[in-house]
């Protein structure tokens, strides 16, 4: 199989094997009918391997995106509501930078900016403390409970989220319901706005979202415990790059002068119809 993956013979593996123990001086395998089986300094020096070839591939990766590269697009990470806002704003993003082009990569993973997986990353939680991260915190995004304005929320079907995605606007929905049954439970804040905005439906979304959208009438102020800081956050190695330096940039900008809407601050728009 190992003679396989590395597309060699293997008469060819076991002879560089034999010369890796001769070089070594070291026995790292035992020799049984039809298998090698590694001793312990040979599972000991494989690990030790391991390690070496996880620091080779991050140098690699590493050097790749110190590279200065003129036409390299700019990745930014985020989740979904963010993102949404990103793509709404994406055209004058790209042009406060100086025309660079940027890719949105729309996830609640965490990607890695040390392993070159994105160049920027707007989150939301557990901002990285390794050092060569810079984070700064450019905002908090609220979110309120909405309904359309031809829709009685007393009989509105209510949606809310898993838990897993967050339980703390579980929390406030389930106390707002109290006791009213759950139509669903959706994850994604877009989501949860088109059901509210689409089907009727009573939910929380994203003040930048529902307050921008004169369908919909806020029932309550959005809840401080529901709310979330937003953290720009970049790596030393892409930072480096003239167009990452320009999109963190136009970022802190475009935050700044967003930061009433997506703390739900504009008009009001908490009433009975």
């Amino acid at each position: 199989m190992a003679a396989a993956q590395l597309g060699l013979s293997e008469a060819t593996v076991a002879r560089r094997l034999k010369g890796l123990e001769s070089e070594l001086g070291l026995q790292l395998f035992t020799r049984e009918a039809n298998r090698l089986v590694p001793t312990l300094i040979g599972t000991e020096l494989a690990a030790e391997a391991a390690l070496v070839e996880t620091a080779a591939r991050r140098f690699a990766i590493r050097a790749d995106a110190a590279r200065p590269q003129a036409n390299a697009p700019v990745r930014i990470t985020a989740t979904t509501s963010i993102s949404l806002l990103l793509t709404m704003n994406a055209t004058a993003i790209s042009q406060a930078a100086g025309g660079v082009e940027i890719v949105i990569i729309s996830t609640r993973n965490r990607l890695d900016l040390t392993r070159g997986e994105a160049d920027i990353a707007l989150r939301m939680t557990r901002v990285p403390g390794e050092p060569g991260h810079y984070a700064q915190k450019v905002g908090r995004l609220m979110q309120a409970l909405y309904v359309r304005h031809d829709v009685d929320p007393a009989t509105a079907p209510i949606i809310s989220v898993n838990r897993e995605t967050s339980s703390r606007i579980d929390d406030y929905i389930m106390t707002y319901a109290a006791g009213r049954p759950i139509a669903a439970r959706v994850g994604d804040s877009a989501a949860r706005y088109e059901s509210i905005r689409s089907a009727g439906a009573l939910s929380m979304a994203p003040c930048f979202m529902g307050d921008a959208d004169a369908s919909l009438r806020r029932l309550l102020p959005p809840p401080e415990e529901t709310g979330d800081d937003i953290f720009l956050v970049s790596h030393e190695v892409s930072r480096r790059r003239p167009g990452v330096a320009a999109v963190l940039t136009a970022l802190r900008k475009l935050f700044k002068e967003r930061q009433a809407l997506l703390a739900g601050r504009t008009a009001e728009k908490t009433g009975n119809p």
